[in-house]
């Protein structure tokens, strides 16, 4: 019994070109995750002079109004980073109170957020404000990194607290002076730091008349 002629070059072209496809998709695959995985093209330009500074990670200098160099958390972040921090502590939002406790405390290294925590449930000061309905607006006053320190901010900001007690709405304004000590973070910029790269270490405060 023997097989047509023409049925067996049929199987065989149709062999052949399977054979093509499945190459051919196996090269596409191939490319497709190649680009995926890739980075994409980081190209930084000067819009004031159109130089290019920086194609990916080779750069080509400065220009007039800018210039390329390594990332490295400084001044800026630090006085920000103790801004965030106060916030977080002041200004009391009733709705959002212990998000922003939880937020103060992933911004301090990890033992004085311990020391900090312990304190915060002996001393039932987060009981008291939910108890009597706090809410507060913060406002700072002045901030400045210390002559003598450049890890230490010194913070100024105004509390107008309004809290319910006896069924009596009261209010009160304090001037409070912080002292915010920080750390570089050794992870860098992260979710817990804000991305500002620094943590804190502790912070000291003293309400004022």
């Amino acid at each position: 019994m023997y097989r047509d002629a023409n049925d067996v070059k049929t199987i065989y072209q149709l062999a052949i070109a399977l054979l093509v496809l499945s190459l051919v998709l196996a090269v596409s695959l191939f490319f497709n995750a190649v680009l995926y995985l890739r980075r994409p093209d980081r190209i930084v330009v000067d819009k004031s002079s159109g130089k290019v500074e920086m194609i990916n990670d080779r750069t080509f200098g400065a220009t007039a109004s800018t210039a390329m160099t390594p990332d490295r958390p400084g001044k800026d972040d630090k006085i920000y980073l103790a801004k965030v921090f106060a916030e977080a502590l002041y200004k009391i939002d009733p709705q959002t109170r212990a998000k922003d406790i939880e937020r103060a405390l992933k911004m301090m290294v990890p033992s004085s957020a311990t020391v900090f925590g312990k304190y915060l449930k002996e001393s039932g000061v987060l009981e008291t404000q939910r108890a009597e309905s706090w809410q507060s607006v913060w406002e700072v006053l002045d901030v400045s990194i210390d002559q003598a320190d450049p890890y230490l901010v010194r913070l100024d900001g105004r509390q107008k607290i309004t809290k319910l007690v006896n069924r009596m709405v009261k209010e009160e304004t304090k001037t409070v002076k912080l002292q915010i000590k920080v750390v570089a973070d050794p992870k860098g910029r992260t979710d817990e730091n804000q991305h500002l790269g620094f943590l804190i270490q502790k912070y000291e405060y003293k309400d004022l008349e």
